[in-house]
């Protein structure tokens, strides 16, 4: 079964650095872009966590997991969420 990385930038308090949560799944689902954000307000509803950003949910590919990674922090400083496969 292929398995995503999705990466969201979050804060916990306003005014704060944004961060880069990660998290990875198993789940077909998260091919979608409005799959991704949901499960993410769902996850930081949990954790009690702000998006950041402009809240648009971007591909960034397949690779190997630090590929991936690298490419998260690639993304240009308004993204909110990117989301990816990870090659086994």
């Amino acid at each position: 079964m292929p398995k995503y990385l999705i990466a969201y930038r979050k804060t916990e308090e306003s005014g704060q650095k944004p961060d880069w949560a990660v998290f990875t799944t198993d789940s077909e689902l998260s091919l979608e872009a409005q799959a991704v954000k949901e499960r993410v307000e769902k996850r930081m509803s949990v954790l009690g966590e702000k998006l950041w950003g402009n809240g648009e949910a971007v591909w960034i590919g397949n690779g190997r997991l630090d590929d991936v990674l690298y490419r998260r922090d690639e993304a240009t400083p308004e993204t909110s969420l990117v989301y990816g496969l990870i090659d086994a």
